[in-house]
This record gives structure tokens, sequence and C-alpha cells, in this order.
């Protein structure tokens, strides 16, 4: 069924949107496939070359080798099929640019993403080639570019075959498949190829992409097979320096023009440019570590953050020290004073008479002398507290974190109604060492917390006047280090542009003093050197003596020396008289 033209609206159950690509041995068309509702891609060989046997069996064969091969790197082939006399192949539709577009656009890929290119497509190749499935036709144009370019796929295994002995017989001596520009010597003599020559194809696409020239460049085929064979390129260092050197080294194994002297595998090929992506990841962090910081910043940093370090380190030392002796002092005190309340109140206990007790517990509230306290009998029973609403009551003692536990008291952080932290101690009311009731005594931690923390206060403060103070010194005798550093600096780079009469006049009595004399004696002793080669030569005309002295230096590129002359005259004899 054809269109209007001579397009096909059908091949096969596949419903054709429209033609996409044409090349020398094939259309490809975007199509729908109607029973699962998927975009595909139809390959068709063009019909005029249906009458060649070699051609529609090389087509097949297409279909059979990449249908056999499942890799993320690959485009994926669903189906085979014959539309009329002409063979075709359905396979994933993929709209997007090709390696070829982004190197038309002159887009400068970076040195990773092509290491990382480079990595996928080995790994791609290395499954198919263990297959026995060279592609052969390995070319910018056959690789697209997924996910921004982030992810590459192969495509149109239009020339590849299974390299078996039956196979072998099936492509005639001398036949070249491929695309000129990329093919590896052997292919480009016609000989028989193996994996080896995928390989040379992808060192040629990544030298492109690395340098943005041609690896070989000639409009006349000949011309070009000749350089395929036996040119080599032009060195990467001298196109592309900024290249690694590590990485130069493995594109040159790539395009070594005998395959044994080539990775033998993509596994191989896979693993050293792993090694190099790694390598350039490696040295990007040490750049970051390394960047280049002022002497004097980098000293003021480091002294700051050492002392930082060890002044928090003291400051808790410190503070946690303080904490234990303020806190056993507070208990101390606060059991002595539970103590003399409790030998105090004992007569009134036994006696159960209540009313002195009572006024005692009011009278230290309305002062403030304490800020909890509660006085049971034997029962437990609250008969005089601080909080009225707790008396006559059995004592609950609050929530509370024990801290010291004794034979004669107890002491425990808690929790006061109105939320104040306080200690609490609880101690017995004895009699004649019989227990006849007990003193809850609450001392508040305010005072505590407020010592503590003004100490702390105090410390950070002359912590941080001290951290400043030195990092201050510290950039200030950096400013004095670096002046006579930046001035040998800026001397070694005016002599070696040059100036050989540079030098430095500042006289010090330290060692900055000797590198500044022994700069000085190196430039004398190399401004001699140069004169004493350069030699005297004598005018012929007026026997004058010229003395020569070299200002230039010789660059990598090119050597320009100039000579300046003072000439010395010689005396004119004197008239006879």
């Amino acid at each position: 069924m054809t269109a209007t033209g001579s397009e096909p609206t059908k091949i096969g159950r596949y419903e054709i949107e429209g033609l996409v690509g044409e090349g020398a041995m094939a259309k490809v068309y975007r199509a729908r496939d109607p029973d699962i509702a998927r975009v595909v891609a139809v390959k068709v060989l063009k019909v005029e070359l249906c009458i060649d046997e070699d051609y529609v069996s090389r087509f097949l064969r297409e279909a059979k080798a990449a249908g056999a091969i499942s890799h993320p790197n690959i485009v994926t082939v669903f189906d085979v099929g014959r539309f009329g006399d002409a063979p075709y192949i359905t396979m994933e539709f993929l709209d997007e640019k090709s390696l070829a577009d982004a190197i038309a656009e002159h887009e400068k890929l970076p040195i990773k993403r092509v290491i990382a290119i480079g990595i996928q497509m080995a790994r791609a190749l290395d499954l198919a080639h263990r297959r026995g499935i060279v592609h052969r036709d390995v070319k910018p144009g056959n690789i697209l570019l997924m996910e921004k370019g982030e992810v590459v796929k192969i495509t149109d295994f239009g020339i590849a075959r299974l390299d078996r002995s039956e196979d072998l017989n099936r492509t005639h001596a001398g036949t070249v498949l491929g695309t000129p520009r990329y093919m590896a010597p052997e292919q480009a003599a016609g000989r028989a190829v193996d994996g080896r020559a995928d390989l040379f194809s992808l060192g040629v696409i990544l030298y492109e992409l690395l340098t943005g020239k041609k690896t070989f460049d000639s409009n006349n085929v000949a011309t070009l097979m000749l350089q395929i064979m036996q040119k080599d390129p032009e060195p990467i260092r001298d196109v592309a320096p900024d290249v690694p050197v590590s990485l130069q080294g493995v594109i040159s194994k790539l395009l070594q023009k005998r395959p044994e002297q080539r990775f033998q595998t993509g596994a191989q090929l896979a693993e050293a440019l792993e090694r190099e992506l790694a390598a350039i990841a490696a040295r990007e962090e040490d750049a970051k570590r390394n960047r280049f910081i002022p002497l004097r910043v980098r000293w003021a940093m480091s002294a700051g953050a050492g002392l930082a370090m060890v002044f928090l380190i003291t400051l808790g030392v410190v503070y946690y020290v303080e904490r234990g002796i303020i806190r056993a002092q507070v208990i101390d005190s606060g059991a002595a004073i539970a103590k003399f309340i409790a030998t105090e109140t004992a007569v009134q206990v036994l006696s159960q008479n209540w009313v002195p007790l009572e006024l005692f517990v009011k009278d230290a509230s309305e002062r403030g002398s304490f800020d909890y306290l509660a006085v049971t009998d034997h029962d437990h029973v609250v008969k005089a507290a601080t909080s009225p609403d707790i008396v006559g009551k059995r004592f609950t003692p609050p929530n509370a974190t024990l801290i010291v536990k004794a034979a004669d008291f107890t002491a425990s952080e808690v929790e006061l109604p109105g939320g104040k932290a306080a200690f609490l101690f609880d101690t017995p009311i004895l009699f004649q060492k019989t227990e006849i009731g007990r003193i809850y005594l609450g001392i508040n931690r305010v005072g505590l917390d407020n010592v503590l923390r003004s100490t702390l206060l105090l410390m950070s403060n002359i912590g941080i006047l001290t951290v400043l103070s030195a990092v201050g010194m510290l950039y200030v005798f950096g400013g004095l280090i670096g002046r006579p550093l930046k001035l040998l600096t800026n001397a070694m780079r005016d002599f070696g542009q040059g100036d050989l009469d540079r030098r430095i006049a500042e006289t010090r009595n330290d060692e900055f003093g000797q590198l500044f004399s022994a700069y000085n004696h190196m430039a004398d002793a190399v401004q001699a050197h140069i004169a004493h080669d350069t030699g005297a030569r004598v005018a012929p005309e007026t026997g004058a003596v010229m003395d020569t002295a070299v200002l230039g230096h010789t660059d990598a590129n090119a050597e320009a020396t100039l000579l300046t002359a003072s000439v010395r005259a010689q005396p004119s004899p004197e008239p006879a008289s």
C-alpha cells in the first residue's frame, strides 16, 4: 500500500507516519505499531539493491545480529520482515540528535563527557564483539545523544555481520564496507576485520571530539584511504595540549595501524577510560583543595581554626570541672542545712507540737530563706510546708533525678511547682536514732546556673579575643613574609621574560636578604654566560670592537635574540708634523 507519491502508508502491520531518513542502503520511516500503540522506526532496504542477493542477505544478517543484542547503549531491534521484495527491520524510534549533529554545530564537549561517551560505547561494542558481531560502521552519525548528551546509543548496524566461519565467505575479498573517514586500516585495505576495527573507529571519533579536528582529513577518497593506512594523525599534544597525557596515550593506542597493537577488547578500553575519568576527578578534587590562597590568609585561617579547636576543648573541660566543684559545694551546703533543720525540729515533731513548726516554716517562706520546705511525721503526712496545699496530705516526692545517696540524706534534681529547677534534699528527723519524721528541703538552682553561665560567657569572650588577636597577628606577619616573596616573584618573572638587567636592590639582614643576594648572583651568572656565548666581534671597516649582550630570550616557538653593541672607537693617529 502506498501513499501519495512513492512512499508507503503501511509496511507489514506498521502504519507509516513519515520518512525520517535515507542512507546508501535503506530508508527509515517513523511508524506506529497498532498492536501495542508504540512508535517505532522501520528501516527498509532500497528496491534497487534488492536485485543484489548479497545486499539482501547482508541486510537480513543485520537484523539477526542486532536483534541478538540487548544493551542500554545500543538501539533495540524489535522485528524483521519483508515488504514486497524488500526486507525491513523494526527498531526503537529515537528522535534525538546524533553526535554528528553536535560536531557539525561545533559543540565542544568537556573532556569528562567525551570519556563518558567512550566508556559507554566501549562497553556496548564489547558485548557485541563477545556475541561475534562487528559493527563495521562506527561513526558520529550512528551515535545518538540521549538525556542531554549524558547517555549515547549506537544505532544502524547497517553492515554488521556475525563473525562466524560461515559468514566470512559472504563478504568478497577486497570489498570495502563502512564510512571511509572512520574506517580502520585493515578495513580500508579490504582485509578481514574483527572487533578491533570498531575500536579503531571509536578512537577516530574520540580524537575528533577531544581536538576539534578531523583525524584523517581529505575530500579525495583515495587520499583519505592512503592516510588511514599509512599516515599517523597529528599528535594530540600539538592540537589540544589540555588533554591529559595519559588520555593521549589511550587514544594513540586506539589509532595504531596494526590491530594487535590496539586494545584487544572493548572491556580493556572501558577500563582504561574509567581510570582516566577517575584520575581527572581526583585532579579536580585536588585543585579544589589546593586553590591558591595568600600565605597570610592561609596562616591566619589555620592558626585561628587550631586555636579555636583548642579553646573549645579547654572550655568544655573547665566548664565540666567547675560545674562539678560548684555543684558539690551546693549539695554539701544544702545537706548541712537540711540536717540542721531536722535536728532543730526533732522536739516539736516528737511532741507533735506543730504550731511552732508551722510558724517557723511560714517565717522562712516569707523571708525567702528556702525555696521549698516540707516537714512530715513518721507516717509521711505533711504537717508544715511552704506550699499550703500539701499540708495534711501524704507527701509524694516530685519526679526527681537522684544525684547523691548517703546514709543520712539524699540529693536529687527536681522541678518545683512553678517550673523552677532545684536541688531537693531528703533527710530523716531522728530521736535517739529512731526516725520520727522527714525534712524535704529544696534549693533553687538559679544561682548555680547563673554562675556557670557567667563563667562560660567570660571564658568565651576571652577565647574569641585570643583567637582574633592570633589571627590578626599572623595575618600581619603573613603580609610581612608575602611582600619579599612577591618582590622575588616579580623579579624572576621579569628576568624570564627577557629583562636580564633585572636585579633586586633591597638589602635585608635575614634569610630573605640571602635569597635576594642568591637571585642577583644567579642573574649575573646567566647574563655573563649568555654574553660569553654570543662573543665579541670586530667591525672590519673601522677596526672597532663591538661587545654584544643578549637582551631577549628564546621562547618555545621562535628564537628572538636582541643584541646591543657599544662601540669603543680607536683613537685616530695624529698627523705628522
